[in-house]
């Protein structure tokens, strides 16, 4: 996947350059952990041989040279009434020029951008409407690199969950049961479940470990509920646990421990537990809701 940077920002604000190209760098290196690349036009319209006078400036600009180069030579500009949202600025222009020369989807702009701010910019050529998302600073980028591309399946939502969130960890009892009800999980969305793990990560890991002050267990499955737009978790029962514990048991490392934890979505459970030893969330059975002693 590239990433065409948008350079507006980095040309005009001349008086922050070095944290222009900082930012530059993190872009850089956040695609670079994940195989993207980070394309900047071959006419990058910098002042360089000012600009490398300042040995800190210099020291950022030599990284550019990593960057893979886009073509500008021959492009052929695309008519202004084409462009949805139009905004009158000629490195956007250029730049959604070249999106569509080369079929490229995605730009990345500074997060302190003002004037090319829109989400997505579509091009209307032909009667075929092409979509380019624009992506603003760090933390949109980090968020739009865990949801992209969507998962195909829910193996790959579990994949993705644990290789983005590092203490969620999936059991193979999760996989077995999660394949069985994997309809019920598609008809909800792959990404929308993805998102449902990223809010157990930054939301219930640190409540269940006894580092998030100001709730109480009852306060955080409505928070939960909240930013996971109607998804509910809670704690089972004792009387549950007690009579029917050993369904939701589940061996890890040679222990065994009881899920007594549970996601509601539609038929299906996500049962899981916090586990001190670990310092980690275990997910363990994640199909059909089990059997409560209520």
């Amino acid at each position: 996947m590239d990433f065409y940077l948008n350079e507006n920002h980095l040309i005009v604000d001349k008086e922050n350059i070095v944290e222009n190209l900082k930012e530059i760098k993190q872009f850089y290196d956040l695609l670079k952990a994940k195989n993207y690349k980070l394309c900047i036009k071959d006419n990058l319209d910098l002042d360089y041989k000012n600009l490398n006078t300042n040995k800190s400036i210099s020291i950022l600009l030599a990284f550019l040279k990593y960057l893979n180069s886009i073509e500008t030579y021959g492009v052929n500009t695309v008519e202004s009434d084409k462009i949805d949202p139009f905004i009158d600025n000629y490195y956007f222009i250029e730049l959604i020029s070249l999106c569509h020369k080369y079929n490229n989807n995605v730009m990345l702009s500074s997060a302190n951008e003002n004037e090319i701010i829109h989400p997505e910019y579509k091009i209307n050529i032909n009667e075929k409407e092409e979509i380019v998302k624009n992506i603003l600073g760090k933390s949109k980028l980090e968020e739009y690199l865990i949801f992209n591309p969507a998962p195909k399946n829910i193996d790959e939502v579990f994949q993705k969950a644990e290789s983005e969130f590092s203490h969620i960890k999936f059991t193979d009892k999760a996989y077995k049961t999660a394949n069985s009800r994997e309809d019920i999980y598609k008809q909800y969305g792959f990404t929308k479940l993805l998102n449902v793990f990223k809010i157990l990560e930054q939301l219930i890991y640190p409540f269940l470990k006894g580092e998030l002050q100001g709730f109480s267990e009852d306060s955080i499955e409505v928070e939960f509920k909240k930013q996971t737009n109607g998804v509910e978790f809670s704690h089972e029962s004792d009387s549950t646990m007690n009579k029917y514990g050993k369904k939701r048991e589940v061996t890890v490392k040679g222990r065994k421990l009881k899920m007594d934890y549970h996601i509601k979505l539609s038929d299906n459970r996500i049962y899981f537990i916090y586990d001190k030893k670990d310092d980690c969330i275990y997910i363990g059975h994640s199909g059909e809701h089990l059997q409560t002693a209520d």
